[in-house]
């Protein structure tokens, strides 16, 4: 495997970890039960990530493993203006930092296969950005059920 290839994972696991201390920490700077809630499940999700990426990596992961179908981007969290933290956060303020987080994580990955040079790195990056926007989407999508737009 490429040094290239192995500091992806590296880094693709990092920031699983990253995140999935972040919602665990979370936890603990608010008071709304619902927003705990969804900080655990967050945090739970993100430990989940961190045990695929090792599994794969140490099973050695082939770019035929990789499906190449793009998901659209809902863009939802576009349109949205939420905090910078989440301390004190309640539910709706959650949904969007994590909302905002794993775009920044699609964009991180996506300008990151503009920089690699090995084919399977980039494959790789390809396949780390959709699933990180599969994260944003399913979140976009509890928060339009949760926060739906009133109708004029």
């Amino acid at each position: 495997m490429p040094d290239e290839l192995i500091e992806l994972w590296d880094t693709a696991i990092y920031k699983e970890i990253a995140s999935q201390s972040l919602y665990l920490e979370a936890q603990n700077d608010t008071d709304d039960p619902a927003a705990k809630a969804m900080l655990a499940e967050l945090a739970a999700e993100e430990l989940k990530h961190v045990e695929i990426l090792r599994k794969i990596k140490e099973a050695g992961w082939r770019p035929v493993d990789c499906n190449r179908v793009t998901l659209t981007d809902l863009r939802l969290s576009d349109y949205l203006s939420g905090p910078d933290t989440l301390e004190s956060a309640g539910l709706q303020e959650t949904l969007i930092f994590a909302m905002k987080r794993e775009q920044q994580s699609v964009a991180f990955y996506s300008q990151m296969m503009g920089a690699l040079r090995h084919e399977e790195a980039k494959m790789l990056c390809f396949r780390l950005a959709q699933e990180e926007l599969k994260h944003k989407m399913k979140l976009e999508l509890e928060y339009e059920k949760l926060f739906p737009e009133l109708d004029c």
